[in-house]
Formats: structure tokens, C-alpha cells, sequence
């Protein structure tokens, strides 16, 4: 039998969402799996297929690149052009995701729906963006969000901005919640399937050997497109060796030397949101699910200790899963959980009318 969500965070914050018809009923409701993605296998399986990106000729959206500071080239995809009398939403892709991955599509649809101008970041180097600094995109990408943020503030200016982030994208959000606090300039956010306890995820990495190996190939694909670029800038890099690579951590290692990390457990250590949840002073929605391996520890003592925090679990959904119970098309390969209860969450903060009645 399905079950209702499991909600933890501060009592009085959790009653004010609960209060409101759309956003309680939606975080009431139980999750059902579509009988496809049971299992957490089966559900993260299933997101994969959803991180593949779209044809070009599919895409409905403008894409604008910019130069960062150091030299490093990011993009931001406006979903269908730019509309600068809505609320915006920045939108953080997983790790070797972009705003071509399906998912990511699928999300900034329901978002424009829901009333919002959505807009995926595409990190550094990332699938179609070329190199051009020695820094690749990784977890510590909080660190370019001032100068995203600025950007999209003078496309959009006096307007609200909210953002979600899904697994790397998620800690990438956190992390520069946390680091900013007061002075982050997000009204509220929304982190999905993302690891908020970094070192601890590492440890996870390591004992669970067979899945670092699947999710070092993603990796490995995109680092092989990207050879002669690398060539050029890691010329000691030698990419057979990476290729040859059996674990997430060990492909990861051969790059963090170059990004200031002496060692893999350095990164880690220095991105982890975990020591600077308590900072984070805008709402935020964690959504997880108790079967993600990818996700794992959750630090739900840390999240309660904040008021801003809400941390809404299901039994199941895998990483990024949470396709729902339904027709076989739109439901495994479309609309998801997470999207529906994230644009409820972000509306109900955007506190607009013409919002409330769209969803």
C-alpha cells in the first residue's frame, strides 16, 4: 500500500504549507510507483534514461552564453525566450547533465506552466560548452552562483528569483545557501535527490563499489568528449588512465589536482553543505526518497535544527525516480513527483495569484 510522505522540519513552518489546499493536499498525497519503476533500481534506471539529451530540433528554449570572471564560459537556457514579468526560477542539472537533458526539459515545462520563467545554468565544459580555464564544472560551482545570479537579475530585473537543483545541482544549492545566508538574493528553493552530507556520501561511494563504477561512465563519456581540450590544459593528464577508471572517485581524482584539491576527500570536505545548513535563511523543500543510495546518510538531525528546512521523504523513488502511477508514456518518461511538488512549493512562496490559479 502506498503511504504519504514523510515529513520532518519546523512544526509551525510545516503547518503554514499544510494549511494551504494545493500545497497540503499534494504534500498529503502518497506516492504510487508506476509498476515499472518499482524497486530503486528500476526508479534510478529510469531517470538515467531521462538525463539523455533532446535532439536539437526538440529544444524550446534560448540559450545565452557568458565568460565568468576567471575565464570560464557557463550558459544560462531561457525556456521559451526570456519573460521578464515572471518570477524566475534557476534550475541546476546533476552531474554531466545540462539544460538538453530530458529531465531538466521536463521540469522547466512544469515550471512555465506553474507561471515561472524558467532557466537551466549549463556548468563549466559541460557536454556542448568548451573549456576555457583550467576549472571544470563540478560540486563547487556555488561558487560561480553570484555571478549567475547577476546575470539573470539584470535579464530580469525586480523580479523574484527561486531556484532548483537536482543531485549535484541540489548540494551545489545548499552549499551556496549556506555560504550565503541572508545575502543569497533567492526568495526559496527546492533541492532534490542531492547528497547533503559530502564526506559521508563519499564513505557511501567507496563501500558501494558497483554503483561508483556505473556512475563513473557518464563521467568518463563526457571527459572523452572533451579530450583534446584536456590535452591542451592537463597536458600530464593521461586519458587512457581515466578511461581505464573503475570508480566515480578514482575518475574524479585524476581532476581535482587541478581544481586546488589535494586530495579526493579535500573536495568533499570543502563543498559539503552539511556544516552550513543551519546559515540558510530562505525556504527550502528537500525532497528524497528512503531507497537512494545516491543520497545517502541524510542528515535529518542537522535539517531539523533549522526552521527553514523541510525534508519530505518517500519510501521509495531511487535517484530521481519518482515517476508516477499512470499511463505508461507520460507518466515513466514525463511528469514527475518531485516537479509537481517543487512548482506547488515555489508558487505558494511566489505568494501570486495568477501562480495559485495555474497549478
Amino acid at each position: 500500500m502506498a503511504m504519504a510522505p514523510e515529513l520532518r522540519g519546523d512544526a509551525e513552518a510545516m503547518q503554514q504549507l499544510l494549511e494551504d489546499e494545493q500545497l497540503g493536499a499534494a504534500l498529503r498525497r502518497p506516492y504510487r510507483p508506476h509498476w515499472l519503476h518499482l524497486g530503486w533500481i528500476a526508479s534510478t534506471a529510469g531517470a538515467t534514461v531521462k538525463g539523455i539529451p533532446i535532439p536539437r530540433t526538440w529544444r524550446d528554449s534560448e540559450e545565452k552564453k557568458f565568460t565568468l570572471k576567471d575565464g570560464g564560459t557557463v550558459s544560462l537556457d531561457w525556456w521559451q525566450g526570456q519573460h521578464t514579468d515572471r518570477p524566475v526560477v534557476l534550475v541546476l542539472p546533476g552531474m554531466a547533465n545540462s539544460s538538453r537533458s530530458i529531465y531538466i526539459r521536463y521540469t522547466m515545462a512544469r515550471l512555465a506552466e506553474a507561471g515561472f520563467q524558467a532557466v537551466a545554468m549549463n556548468y563549466r565544459a559541460v557536454e556542448h560548452l568548451e573549456i576555457t580555464s583550467p576549472h571544470i564544472g563540478c560540486a563547487d560551482t556555488w561558487k560561480d552562483l553570484p555571478e549567475v545570479l547577476d546575470v539573470i537579475e539584470a535579464e530580469c530585473p525586480a523580479q523574484p528569483i527561486f531556484a532548483m537543483g537536482f543531485s549535484m545541482g541540489g548540494t551545489i544549492l545548499t552549499k551556496y545557501l549556506g555560504e550565503n545566508g541572508q545575502q543569497s538574493r533567492l526568495r526559496a528553493a527546492v533541492a532534490v535527490s542531492c547528497p547533503l552530507a559530502y564526506p559521508a556520501h563519499q564513505a557511501e561511494l567507496e563501500k558501494r563499489k558497483f554503483l561508483s563504477f556505473l556512475m563513473a561512465q557518464p563521467l568518463k563519456l563526457w571527459l572523452f568528449k572533451k579530450r583534446e581540450q584536456i590535452a591542451k590544459l592537463w597536458p600530464h593528464c593521461e586519458m587512457s588512465q581515466v578511461m581505464m577508471s573503475g570508480s566515480l572517485l578514482t575518475v574524479a581524482g585524476y581532476f581535482f589536482e587541478h581544481q586546488g584539491y589535494h586530495t579526493v576527500s579535500d573536495y568533499f570536505l570543502q563543498n559539503d553543505p552539511e556544516p552550513v545548513l543551519q546559515r540558510i535563511a530562505c525556504p527550502l523543500l528537500i525532497l528524497g526518497a528512503k531507497d537512494d543510495p545516491l543520497m545517502m546518510p541524510v542528515p535529518r538531525e542537522t535539517i531539523a535544527q533549522n526552521k527553514h528546512l523541510i525534508l519530505v521523504e518517500t519510501e521509495d523513488g531511487g535517484h530521481m525516480g519518482w515517476a508516477g502511477k499512470g499511463t505508461l508514456g507520460p507518466q515513466i518518461f514525463g511528469s514527475s513527483w518531485a516537479d509537481g511538488l517543487a512548482a506547488r512549493f515555489l508558487a505558494f512562496h511566489a505568494k501570486m495569484p495568477v501562480l495559485r490559479s495555474r497549478l
